[in-house]
């Protein structure tokens, strides 16, 4: 019953995580090319630190915890995930930064535009790896 929870809440962080990652960077480019006004910044940019950077944290401990109970630390399968899982944990502190530099009316950086894709294909990456367990 407790490794059904924590895989439940792992996914429930995922999503917390994965969310923002793609959302932020959809609304920037709702605003053209440039950067919209302060208090939209902030906005963007508290959900981002307040929603994404839990999830993030939450998500490493919870798939700790489930990788701890159904031993799979040996598993070729995990390796590949955390391949994905570290590339989407890079990708956050990227972006966090990109978001922090940002200034209104500035331009949207390249890797803020492309987040969302590459968000999509690394957590597809990760999800094939979780749930399929190939080798």
């Amino acid at each position: 019953m407790i490794y059904i929870l924590t895989v439940t809440l792992h996914l429930v962080a995922m999503v917390l995580w994965m969310a923002p990652m793609i959302a932020v960077p959809a609304i920037l480019m709702r605003y053209g090319s440039h950067v919209p006004k302060a208090e939209t910044l902030d906005r963007l940019r508290g959900a981002f630190r307040g929603l994404a950077t839990p999830g993030l944290v939450l998500t490493w401990l919870l798939g700790i915890a489930n990788a701890v109970q159904g031993g799979w630390f040996d598993d070729g399968w995990l390796h590949v995930k955390l391949v994905f899982v570290l590339a989407l944990s890079a990708l956050h502190g990227v972006a966090l930064g990109r978001l922090r530099r940002l200034e209104p009316g500035g331009a949207i950086p390249g890797i803020l535009r492309a987040l969302p894709w590459l968000v999509l294909a690394l957590v597809f990456g990760a999800i094939l790896m979780a749930e399929w367990k190939p080798f």
